[in-house]
């Protein structure tokens, strides 16, 4: 089975975070199984899954990643994943869709709409927010990918948005992804 490890960076961004991270882990023999990265700001975040070749000790890796992380001034953290994690299949049985939400910025709407979602058992694979302006008011977009347990859950979610678009003052699209946009 192989030895994953979920690594996550944050630090100022600069140009040559993700070059100088690929390379320790290319030199160690590991491989990229999966990423997410981004600019928030002035900072930028690294999420990677990585498996470890059978020679490679956690501490060997986090040592390789030191001196990456001094002089790039990011906070670097590994957590390996149980056998369990690493066995599991994600989404299986599940409908993935994507959700829009769109409005005045305001607070509470991430949570309102995360707390729906989770209130009905469905997973966030993936969400992003941005603060535009618009003349001087502050417009909030919201960008969710969802894994939904059934056709059931999909309708009582829908319904549960439509009473959140009135109560948020937004407007907001879910639709199912297609089988070839993953």
């Amino acid at each position: 089975m192989k030895k994953l490890v979920a690594l996550s960076a944050i630090g100022k961004d600069q140009p040559g975070i993700v070059a100088a991270l690929a390379k320790v882990l290319f030199e160690k023999g590991c491989n990229l199984e999966d990423s997410s990265m981004t600019r928030l700001k002035g900072d930028f975040a690294v999420l990677l899954l990585i498996s470890l070749p059978e020679s490679l000790g956690l501490e060997e890796l986090k040592a390789a990643l030191q001196g990456v992380a001094q002089v790039k001034s990011l906070n670097v953290a590994l957590r390996p994943l149980s056998g369990e994690e690493a066995a599991a299949s994600p989404g299986k049985g599940t409908l993935a869709y994507t959700l829009v939400v769109y409005g005045v910025d305001h607070p509470g709407i991430v949570y309102r709409v995360t707390q729906a979602a989770a209130d009905l058992g469905a997973n966030i694979t993936d969400l992003r927010t941005h603060v535009t302006m618009s003349g001087s008011t502050p417009l909030y977009s919201l960008a969710v990918e969802l894994e939904m347990p059934g056709p059931s859950v999909v309708e009582s979610f829908q319904k549960k948005l439509e009473s959140l678009k009135k109560e948020l003052k937004v407007e907001a699209t879910l639709n199912p992804v297609e089988a070839d946009e993953l």
